[in-house]
């Protein structure tokens, strides 16, 4: 199951490391411009040029939302983890894109090894029915209860993330691995046909397909994955 230890999905507001000229603009503006700018530093994997801007934005307005998750990310990032948290509970006791600040906190969560508490939150953002990444909420939730050994649970929001989109690669290489494990060989086997369509051909899903098609049977298949194997050698 190692496929499950990666860290869960970080869905960063978009921003431009560019300069613009805010002091005669309002607050609010200022605040905008200064997190838009320290999340374009923070893709960019400047942490500390981030971070300066996000301070600036909270010397604007102290309780901007997007500010104090930008800053618990890039906390995260310099591993000042105690110092993230807290500004993770800040951003969501203000009004803001909570949805993909408690997917962000689920994911230091995951990262800390807190299941449970990850968990909880991802519940809480999965009722937010507007959000427009909530097919990587049911994954996440996915992830996190395989940690938890649910796993009949994990592949329920596996499917709940394919009946938004039918093609969603992460829940067919999840499907593929868990249906295997429950030696659910027909049902492991249609996974992996999504994934061969899809041209997902990494030596961890075709050895894993492997193992499925030999309990299935299905020689065209066997024959087809095995010639992927020798290509990649």
């Amino acid at each position: 199951m190692q496929r499950f230890a990666i860290a869960l999905l970080f869905i960063l507001v978009s921003g431009c490391a560019s300069q613009a000229p805010w002091e005669k603009v309002d607050r609010d503006q200022q605040a905008e411009a200064y997190t838009k700018l320290g999340m374009g530093y923070l893709n960019q994997g400047q942490v500390s040029r981030g971070l300066l801007n996000f301070q600036k934005a909270l010397k604007v307005r102290s309780s901007y939302s997007e500010a104090l998750h930008g800053t618990a990310l890039a906390l995260q990032q310099q591993g000042e983890f105690d110092l993230s948290e807290k500004y993770f509970k800040k951003a969501l006791q203000t009004k803001g894109n909570e949805t993909a600040v408690r997917n962000n906190y689920a994911a230091f969560l995951f990262n800390q090894s807190r299941y449970d508490d990850a968990r909880k939150q991802l519940e809480i953002a999965s009722k937010d029915i507007y959000y427009s990444d909530r097919i990587s909420i049911f994954a996440n939730l996915g992830y996190v209860l395989v940690k938890l050994e649910q796993t009949n649970k994990a592949i329920g929001y596996f499917q709940q993330a394919l009946v938004l989109d039918s093609t969603f690669i992460p829940s067919h290489r999840a499907l593929l691995e868990l249906r295997s494990k429950q030696q659910e060989w027909q049902q492991a086997e249609q996974h992996w046909f999504v994934l061969r369509d899809a041209k997902i051909n990494d030596e961890a899903t075709l050895k894993q397909a492997l193992i499925v098609v030999q309990n299935t049977r299905n020689q065209k298949e066997l024959r087809y994955i095995n010639s992927l194997l020798s290509d990649s050698k």
